[in-house]
């Protein structure tokens, strides 16, 4: 019974993984705002940036930044348009959490009555996220923009730390779909 059970678990893991290893984004997409959430890098905070840039929406907004940063080591961190990070963007300091990230999108979103919203984040943390989105904004359309960041789901088998990193989200994902 553990054994099968075992069993199940490591076909579901791979399953997520090579989901998630293959995502991609509608490169149509469209919405009215725009939702990068923070991770390791300035991978997801740049690629939002850009889509802003691109007019892809009217605003992003960056959202669990750590209220120790500034506005400036954003900047810095990312790169994009000065005039983009000077009309366009929003930064959220309250998410300590996936949780937390979609209230203050939720906020943030329903204060500028937005419908639409392009979600930023890795690929392999999107899942989850939408999940945890949609609860808090079950009227809201949700759009996703995968990106590849440090922990690359298509290696898991050669680099260890994407393996942790994609298997400890494998998890939070699992536990979030039961509840």
């Amino acid at each position: 019974m553990a054994l099968a059970a075992l069993c199940v678990a490591a076909v579901d893991f791979i399953l997520f993984a090579n989901r998630v290893a293959s995502a991609t984004h509608d490169e149509d997409a469209r919405a009215d705002g725009i939702v990068a959430l923070t991770g390791g890098s300035g991978i997801r905070i740049a690629a939002g940036v850009e889509l802003v840039a691109e007019g892809r929406a009217q605003r992003l907004l960056i959202s669990g930044v750590n209220p120790d940063v500034t506005r400036q080591e954003l900047i810095n961190l990312a790169g994009g348009s000065e005039e983009v990070w000077a009309c366009c963007v929003d930064i959220g300091y309250m998410a300590e959490s996936t949780k937390g990230n979609a209230e203050e999108t939720a906020a943030w979103a329903y204060e500028r009555d937005y419908e639409r919203l392009i979600i930023v984040t890795s690929d392999y943390h999107m899942p989850r996220s939408l999940i945890v989105l949609q609860k808090t904004m079950p009227d809201m359309q949700l759009i996703p923009w995968p990106v590849r960041t440090v922990n690359d789901p298509s290696s898991i088998w050669s680099d260890p730390d994407s393996f942790r990193g994609v298997l400890t989200e494998w998890l939070k994902w699992r536990v979030t779909t039961l509840e």
